[in-house]
C-alpha cells in the first residue's frame, strides 16, 4: 500500500484537531501560542536546540525562563527583567526578545526593585550576581555561534 494516501489522511486529521483546539482557546492564548511556536522555531533555527537550557551555557535557565514571561505577557517577574536589561546584547546575538517599553522607569530600575522585595538586604548582591550570570550566557553564546559574513556588525563588538 502507498504511504501518500495514509500521510494526507493523517495531515488532514492533524490540522482538523489544531483548528478545533484553537477555536476553543481565547485570543490572547492564540497568540501566545503563536509567539512561543514562532520563538522557538527561530532559536532552533538559529542555535540547533529549541531552548538554551539544552545547549548547556551559563544562565540558560534565566534566559528560558525570562523569554517565556515576555511571550505570556508576564513583564515584571525576575527573570524576564533581566533579560530586557540585556535586550542589546541578547538581540545582537540572534536572540528573538519581544519589544517591551516600560513608562516610568527602566528595566534595571525594575529589575533591582523586583529583587529588593525579594531579597531585602541581600538584594544587590543577587542583583549584580545575576547580570554577571547573564554576561557569562552572553559570552558563552558568542563563543559557540558565528556571525553572518554579510553582517554590517561584524567588525564590532557585541557589548557596549
Amino acid at each position: 500500500m502507498s504511504t501518500d494516501p495514509i500521510r494526507k489522511y493523517l495531515k488532514k486529521i492533524g490540522k482538523k484537531g489544531g483548528e478545533q483546539r484553537a477555536k476553543n482557546l481565547s485570543a490572547k492564548a492564540r497568540s501566545t501560542q503563536a509567539r512561543k511556536a514562532i520563538a522557538t522555531r527561530w532559536v532552533r533555527k538559529r542555535f540547533g536546540a529549541s531552548d538554551f537550557k539544552s545547549l548547556a551555557l551559563p544562565g540558560a535557565e534565566i534566559v528560558d525562563a525570562g523569554l517565556n514571561d515576555l511571550i505570556e505577557g508576564n513583564q515584571v517577574s525576575v527573570n524576564a527583567l533581566a533579560v530586557m536589561e540585556l535586550k542589546p546584547k541578547l538581540r545582537f546575538l540572534g536572540v528573538p526578545v519581544p519589544n517591551v517599553s516600560f513608562k516610568n522607569s527602566s528595566a534595571r530600575q525594575l529589575l533591582f526593585s523586583a529583587m529588593e522585595a525579594e531579597h531585602g538586604d541581600m538584594a544587590y548582591a543577587r542583583f549584580c550576581s545575576l547580570l554577571e550570570r547573564l554576561d557569562s550566557f552572553c559570552d558563552a553564546l558568542a563563543a559557540t555561534t558565528t556571525i553572518p559574513k554579510d553582517s554590517p556588525h561584524r567588525n564590532r563588538r557585541w557589548y557596549a
